[in-house]
């Protein structure tokens, strides 16, 4: 086990390992043009605008983003695959979409949706600490939407109709600077909007089981992590990968998408949990259900590390962090899942 990381004096938090070593701030690329010429494009939906920009700078600074973009946004034009009753990969089995189910769907908010189907997996790490510990089969026996990606500041602003982020001029960006407190009200102000669907943060079960999409290995995209599949500290890496960049937070979608669509899983912001932390797995719900009874019940749980994580070890989908539900900082963010209202 790699050790974790101490936190910087600079950033307030709780919880030693939330953060990496304090690091440099990036610095601004000199290429003005190019900056303004991408800033102009970054959040578009249209690939030719990428495939232009690579046209123009095809070993620019945003090049790699650029093509990851471009193959999403190719990619998403095409039938998506439907699950098939039963599809098991590792030790992980799903069940079909319902008939009638959408595979996406989007909030009035302007949140967007990806199904989740229901099914079993083992949830935790024997190469982790020991919170990760004991691994243990948990089944969630309903299917659920989470939220493709992070919740965006434009999102957060419609909303709450305001900005608390570090990190504003970029509405495609995640929102952070928001406490468990405050996704919760947020939260709230989505569900009296009685749209059909009741909205609320994701259970850890539900976060890991969204987050592996079938896999059982250290990351949704295998036992390594670089920098160009994750936004974290690129000096960093994990399981013998190249050394990358360094970032503050990036646009939601910049990154590869796991096997069920969804982004950021893995780095850009920490995102806030329903549960309590609680020291191991011993006794945790195996239904898929927010464990909230026992333990402390100080500490709100925190999943997939941050763009100031200097270890991707911190951005595996079985890492666990925490931290208390009033903290606001700039590593943290959220995303919603929502479930049909009956």
């Amino acid at each position: 086990m790699l050790p974790k990381a101490p936190t910087p004096p600079a950033i307030a938090t709780s919880n030693p390992t939330l953060l990496s070593p304090t690091l440099p701030a990036p610095t601004v690329d000199p290429a003005a043009f190019e900056l303004s010429y991408w800033n102009s494009i970054q959040n578009s939906t249209d690939a030719e605008d990428f495939k232009d920009y690579l046209a123009k700078y095809p070993n620019g600074q945003f090049a790699s983003i650029a093509r990851r973009r471009m193959a999403a946004l190719t990619s998403a034009t095409k039938p998506a695959p439907t699950s098939t009753p039963g599809n098991t990969v590792g030790n992980t089995t799903s069940t079909a979409r319902p008939a009638g189910r959408s595979q996406q769907m989007q909030s009035r908010a302007g949140i967007e949706f990806v199904w989740i189907p229901a099914g079993s997996f083992m949830m935790g790490s024997e190469n982790g600490g020991s919170d990760e510990k004991p691994v243990h089969r948990v089944t969630i026996a309903d299917g659920f939407y989470i939220g493709k990606y992070e919740v965006t500041q434009a999102q957060w602003q419609a909303v709450m109709g305001n900005n608390p982020s570090n990190f504003k001029g970029c509405d495609n960006c995640p929102v952070e600077q928001v406490s468990w407190d405050d996704a919760v009200s947020f939260i709230a102000k989505l569900n009296a909007q009685n749209d059909g669907y009741t909205y609320r943060l994701p259970t850890e079960a539900e976060w890991e089981y969204a987050a592996r999409a079938g896999t059982t290995t250290a990351f949704a995209f295998g036992d390594s992590l670089s920098s160009e599949q994750a936004n974290f500290d690129g000096d960093y890496p994990y399981g013998g990968a190249a050394k990358g960049v360094y970032r503050q937070t990036r646009p939601v979608g910049s990154f590869q998408p796991n096997a069920f669509g969804l982004f950021d899983m893995h780095g850009n912001v920490w995102e806030w949990c329903q549960d309590w932390y609680h020291g191991s797995y011993a006794g945790a719900p195996t239904d898929g259900s927010a464990w909230l009874s026992g333990g402390e019940q100080k500490y709100r749980m925190l999943r997939g590390g941050s763009w100031l994580n200097g270890l991707a070890f911190n951005l595996r989908s079985a890492d666990r962090n925490w931290d208390t539900p009033d903290l606001r900082n700039v590593v943290i963010g959220f995303r919603v899942v929502a479930v049909v209202r009956t």
